[in-house]
């Protein structure tokens, strides 16, 4: 069983042990809560003397320390010219490091919302799934932030519901009364496995209103960002970093990957946003085209337990345009938009 929670501290990959109060590039900014974290950072909520509010990206040592450190700067810059607004905003980057003199590389963007996964994780007592309603607003969200990616030849390789995240507010005042409903829990020291004892802190991201029993009308007015392009590419390429189970069948066989591999991508995060459950297991890679054939076979007797009848012919058709094997077939993300099963943009009629 894990000594943390959630990062393990005492890992070799070393990860930044951060806690609230604790002052990063030479005092300028203050950590004050924790949002999240992955296999490669975590993420906090800093603070400024001008009371900006900002989400810090703080990679671990091993993920520093590879050549392609900075790709993620690089994508980031790239995204923010080809998608504006609807990506989180790159505002600056820096190295920090920590108290054992291992260097960290930050990235300092823009403060976001929580993450689908965390919306669809709410829904912990039915199946950790979501309404096709609100499932049709996610991904025509993200299917424009794909369109967009493509005029630029960028290949995202991270379309996971944990990397689709809400919009949030921004102004100190705003900032302090979301997280007044939701007040940040204090730090746990426990010991590693190497005698240390770290300051283990619970992610708890900037809450919003919704819920996975939001409605139509309401969800409309949701807006999701793509973030996180540690994966990114340009135009073709021969590996992803995602797991194997959600790579097209091209990936896993050795071929190239294109702009389509995403599609593939976010015709499983589709699945997985409507019933719970991953599309495919990891035997998948044992035979990509044979199970993805057989799988798309029986779409609709996967999906009644989730899918009214009368959703279910459009989103079945829906998940053949991401998921078709043959890569000519497979659609692009502007084809998704204009297919008729997804919803994008904001209601209020001002985003656009």
């Amino acid at each position: 069983m894990p000594l943390f929670p959630e990062e393990q501290l005492d890992s070799p990959l070393g990860y930044f042990p951060a806690q609230p109060g604790q002052k990063l590039k030479d005092g300028t900014w203050t950590i004050t809560r924790k949002l999240g974290w992955g296999p490669r950072s975590s993420t906090w909520l800093v603070i400024d003397k001008n009371d900006q509010h900002c989400a810090l990206k703080i990679l671990t040592a091993a993920a520093t320390a590879v050549s392609n450190a900075k790709t993620e700067r690089h994508f980031a810059l790239k995204a923010m010219e080809a998608v504006p607004n609807d990506v989180p905003e790159l505002l600056d980057t820096f190295e920090e490091k920590d108290e054992r003199g291992m260097k960290h590389f930050c990235l300092l963007f823009s403060l976001f919302g929580p993450s689908v996964e965390d919306l669809r994780q709410g829904n912990a007592f039915n199946g950790q799934n979501l309404p096709v309603n609100i499932v049709q607003k996610v991904i025509g969200d993200i299917s424009e932030r794909l369109t967009d990616l493509a005029s630029e030849n960028i290949i995202h390789g991270a379309v996971t519901p944990d990397n689709f995240l809400f919009f949030s507010v921004q102004l100190g005042d705003d900032v302090r009364e979301a997280l007044a409903k939701v007040p940040a829990d204090k730090p746990v020291r426990i010991e590693g496995r190497d005698g240390v004892w770290y300051p283990t802190v619970k992610s708890q991201p900037i809450p919003n209103h919704y819920t996975w029993e939001s409605k139509a009308d309401d969800i409309a007015y949701a807006v999701f960002s793509l973030a996180n392009f540690a994966h990114a590419r340009q135009t073709t390429a021969t590996t992803l970093d995602t797991p194997k189970n959600i790579q097209p069948p091209e990936a896993p066989t050795g071929n190239n990957i294109d702009l389509k591999s995403d599609i593939w991508a976010l015709g499983c995060t589709t699945y997985l946003l409507l019933t719970g459950k991953p599309l495919f297991a990891e035997s998948y890679v044992t035979s990509p085209v044979k199970v993805a054939q057989e799988t798309l076979g029986k779409i609709e007797s996967l999906l009644t337990a989730n899918v009214t009848e009368k959703d279910l012919v459009s989103t079945a058709k829906f998940l053949r345009m991401c998921l078709s094997v043959e890569i000519a077939n497979r659609a692009t993300a502007l084809e998704l938009l204009e297919g008729g099963w997804v919803t994008s943009g904001c209601a209020c009629g001002w985003c656009g």
